[in-house]
Formats: C-alpha cells, sequence, structure tokens
C-alpha cells in the first residue's frame, strides 16, 4: 500500500478497522500461480488463515480448491464456489452426526486417526476420495504449542503405525492419498524435502498404492530462500511415483502480508520512566501477538527514533501489550498506529472480549478506491451473547 495523497484522503477517520489491500492479495495470489503453474500441482487455499468472503472470492479466481477443518467452513465455500472448486476437509473432530453433511459438501476427505477412518468406514461414500493424514515425526517448530510433531501429538498417525496398517490392514484399499502438515511460517523449502524423504524411508513401496500427495502448508513462497529446492522436490516425486495429484495448501503465504490494523492513541502517560500509549484496538483484535508474544511492525515506527512508547491495548488485560516502538515524533493523542502484515490469523481469530467492537474491514482497490465490506455493530455483540 502506498500513500498517496488521494489516498489519505480517503481513509476513514474513525478506527480501528483492518484494510485489505487487494492489489497486494493478487500479487501474493499471481506468484502462487506462477509456482503451481511451473511445477504442474494442484493449489488449495486453506480458509483457516483468513476467510471473509470478499477475500475468498479474489482468492478462488486462482486456485483449485479449499482447505476447511469444519463444517461451517465448508459450507463457506460450498457458498461462494458453485462446485467450480475442490473442497478438501481433514479435521480431528468429526462426529458421527456431522458425517452426511460432510458427505454432501466434500470431494476429498483426509482422516486425522486410523480410529476415525474405521469409525467412518462403513459410510464411505464413492464420489469422495479419502487420505490418512500422517505424522512425519520430523517438524521444525521450536514452540511445542504449535508443533504438530510434539510429543504425543494428536494431529495424524506416526509413520510406523500407518506403515503397519498399510501392510497389514484389508481396509487399507479405500485410502487414496497422504496428507502431511508440520511446518508454519517456514522460508526453507529444504525442509520439506527433509520431511518426504523420511515418509519416503518408511513407507517406501506403498506410496506407488496411492493417487494423491497433499504437502501441506506452512511455507512462506514468496519468501522462500531457496524455491528450487521447491520444484526440484516436485520433479523427483513425479519422477518416482504416480500420483495423480500432488497438492500444496498454503494459507498464511497468501494473505499475511495483504492487511494492515488502522488505530488511534486515544491516551498517554508513564509508569515508572516507560511512556505508554493506549490504542483504541487490542491484541484481541491480533490474537497472536499476545498467543505467540510476537511483535507486529509498525508502519510509523522507525528504530532510530529518539521516542519510545509502550503501545497498549485498550482492554482490561494486563498483559494486552504490542510492545515497545520508536517514533521520531512525540505521539499525542489521535495519533495514527498501522499495523501491518496482518492479514493471516488475526479477523479469524479477533473477538469482543470486554465488549469492544471488532474493527471495521475496508477493502482497498487499485490503491485508491477504499471500500467498507463490514461494520459490526452492538447487535452481533446481542448474537454472540444470547440476544
Amino acid at each position: 500500500m502506498t500513500y498517496n495523497t488521494a489516498l489519505k484522503k480517503s481513509l476513514p477517520s474513525s478506527t480501528p478497522y483492518f484494510l485489505f489491500d487487494k492489489e497486494k492479495l493478487k500479487e501474493k495470489l499471481s506468484l502462487h500461480k506462477t509456482i503451481k503453474e511451473k511445477s504442474n500441482i494442484k493449489l488449495v487455499y486453506s480458509i483457516k488463515s483468513l476467510s471473509h468472503i470478499e477475500i475468498l472470492k479474489e482468492i478462488s479466481k486462482y486456485i483449485e480448491g479449499f482447505s476447511v477443518s469444519s463444517i461451517f467452513e465448508s459450507n463457506l465455500v460450498k457458498h461462494i464456489t458453485n462446485k467450480q472448486h475442490t473442497i478438501h476437509f481433514i479435521s480431528p473432530g468429526i462426529k458421527d452426526n456431522q458425517w452426511d453433511a460432510i458427505s454432501k459438501t466434500a470431494n476429498f476427505v483426509t482422516f486425522n486417526s486410523l480410529e476415525q477412518f474405521i469409525r467412518f468406514k462403513d459410510k464411505l461414500k464413492s464420489k469422495i476420495s479419502y487420505g490418512i493424514r500422517l505424522n512425519p515425526e520430523i517438524s521444525f517448530i521450536s514452540d511445542a504449542r504449535y508443533n504438530p510433531c510434539r510429543k504425543s501429538s494428536k494431529l495424524g498417525v506416526p509413520l510406523s503405525d500407518i506403515l503397519e496398517f498399510l501392510e497389514n490392514s484389508r481396509y487399507a484399499k479405500h485410502l487414496k492419498g497422504l496428507h502431511f502438515h508440520n511446518n508454519c511460517d517456514s522460508h526453507d523449502l529444504s525442509e520439506l524435502t527433509k520431511t518426504f524423504k523420511k515418509i519416503e524411508f518408511y513407507l517406501g513401496k506403498h506410496l506407488k498404492k496411492f493417487e494423491w500427495i497433499n504437502l501441506g502448508g506452512g511455507y512462506l513462497f514468496d519468501n522462500s530462500n531457496d524455491i528450487d529446492a521447491f520444484y526440484h522436490l516436485i520433479q523427483q516425486i513425479k519422477k518416482r511415483y504416480e500420483f495423480k495429484s500432488i497438492i500444496i495448501e498454503p494459507g498464511s503465504s497468501i494473505v499475511r502480508d495483504t492487511a494492515y490494523l488502522v488505530s488511534s492513541v486515544i491516551d498517554i502517560f508513564k509508569r515508572e520512566e516507560q511512556n505508554i500509549a493506549v490504542l483504541d484496538t487490542t491484541t484481541n483484535h491480533l490474537p497472536e501477538v499476545f498467543e505467540y508474544q510476537y511483535k507486529p511492525s509498525i508502519l510509523e515506527s522507525n528504530a532510530s527514533g529518539s521516542y519510545e512508547y509502550m503501545l497498549a491495548g485498550c482492554s482490561c488485560l494486563a498483559g494486552d501489550i504490542f510492545g515497545t516502538y520508536f517514533f521520531t515524533k512525540k505521539l499525542k493523542i489521535g495519533s495514527k498506529i498501522t499495523f501491518n502484515k496482518v492479514g493471516s490469523y488475526s479477523l479469524v481469530k479477533a473477538n469482543m472480549f470486554n465488549g469492544i467492537n471488532l474493527p471495521d474491514i475496508y477493502y482497498l482497490e487499485n490503491n485508491i478506491q477504499l471500500r467498507n465490506i463490514k461494520n459490526y455493530t452492538f447487535n452481533d455483540y446481542m448474537n454472540y451473547c444470547g440476544g
């Protein structure tokens, strides 16, 4: 987003609001489409990252399908695609009374455990292609809270268990695909190669029995330090095996850099020599700031600035803190603070804790045309509270 004069004049005076940059979104989608076409793979978007209908409609122009994890997500995709895209359903939590609904919407269903698969094996529909999620027992995520391959992980089947199943179970023939997802925000695509090599070592000739493989997400293709490693891996997989489809399902890689959260300073004071600026937004609008304790980037900040402020959210949560930042000018009441690269896992996780309203949502087109696509009201809060 470029803050040209025309755009500055059109920006809302009332904050907070999310601003999604359509041109940036199209740029990310074009990049992923190029990668897809060059490697001849299937591109599936994981909507858990960002699921606003306006954004999904734009994404749908560049991809073959959507990855979903719930009935609501599946029905949302069905609502906007009119059967033009495949729906890939995978969830650790499939209830018996949901199976019929899942079967009506999904083209692919990946079971999270062998136990889950066995429970539904007599209800399988021929029109759906079924797979199993692997736990490759190798990961590159240091924080155990987000590591799908952590000890006693609930996600996927360990390689030794799936090998025994493939060799000894008469039900193995019903599984047509394999899925794994063991990384997050990775710039190193060689890690994907290491993962596949381990799977290949364990399963060997059994890989030739499957029609498709889903390599998951968690890789930031636009910032990769070695995209050739990805292309080489795909070439090797195609050379050794006869998969009809090789699938990737990026989420953050497509949408993270496409959005901003714009807020305003509503109070300033000093505590123990620390300047504190309270904003009209909260980490509840960017929940991963509190979950991960990561420090989001801010357009107005400058590491060489002389004025230091701790930026705090307006909820009564003591830890509602964005971090400490430097600025070249003193902040004042009404100063704008723009959080950058907050497109993924913000809107989908944002909440109304303390009754604080969710930010409005704007869509920026051609870097000048601003369109309001959502305003939350007291009725939204009332509905959530049972009103």
